[in-house]
């Protein structure tokens, strides 16, 4: 299980944590892999003091076999090598309204299956059978989402071959040539209603 991004309060990170402790029966034991640099302007207002907690956490819960939390920024093909390896992605994020993921969109057209909270771009993105949309500060919720796709694995190919369906839309030069076609589009037609206006 992996989450990768920009760490920093409301990331959730936490409950991705308490989860991996509700899953220390399931064998064999699913690791979780947490990577990414602390969020710049976190750094600056408070340290590392949101990775410390994450750390306390694995330690308090006795989890430092299972749970891996990695600073620094990969570059593109590695990060490439750190998603493919992962069976499944985790967004725990806390924000009940953020519009948009970076890394959700990287992790579908990664064609892999996801475990994100209910916020409203993966709602909208695994409606489609992509993954999994659980509860907020939930880790039971969280759990039984991991669990269903790890130890089914009819459920876990559905869940990446609708992934892997959706991936050639998502795809960013596939998105830079429909929001070029737009562009193109409102262009056309305002040069025709100056052609219109001029002529009326």
């Amino acid at each position: 299980v992996v989450t990768w991004g920009l760490l920093g309060p409301g990331k959730g990170i936490e409950w991705g944590i308490l989860a991996m402790d509700r899953l220390r029966h399931v064998r064999p034991q699913p690791r979780y892999l947490v990577q990414g640099e602390t969020h710049p302007a976190v750094l600056r207002r408070d340290g590392e003091a949101y990775r410390n907690r994450l750390r306390a956490l694995v330690a308090e819960n006795g989890l430092e076999d299972v749970v891996r939390i990695e600073a620094g920024y990969l570059s593109i093909p590695d990060l490439a090598k750190v998603v493919s390896s992962a069976d499944i992605v985790l967004l725990p994020y806390d924000s009940r309204d953020q519009g948009s993921s970076g890394v959700l969109v990287e992790a579908i057209a990664a064609g892999k299956p996801v475990v994100a909270t209910s916020f409203p771009h993966a709602v909208e993105l695994l409606a489609g059978g992509a993954g999994r949309v659980v509860r907020h500060e939930d880790p039971d919720s969280i759990a039984e989402a991991l669990l269903d796709l790890l130890e089914d694995p009819h459920a876990a190919a559905a869940a990446a071959g609708a992934a892997r369906q959706m991936a050639p839309v998502l795809e960013w030069r596939t998105v830079a040539e429909s929001y070029d076609g737009i562009f193109r589009a409102v262009v056309a037609g305002d040069r025709s209603k100056r052609r219109w206006s001029t002529t009326a």
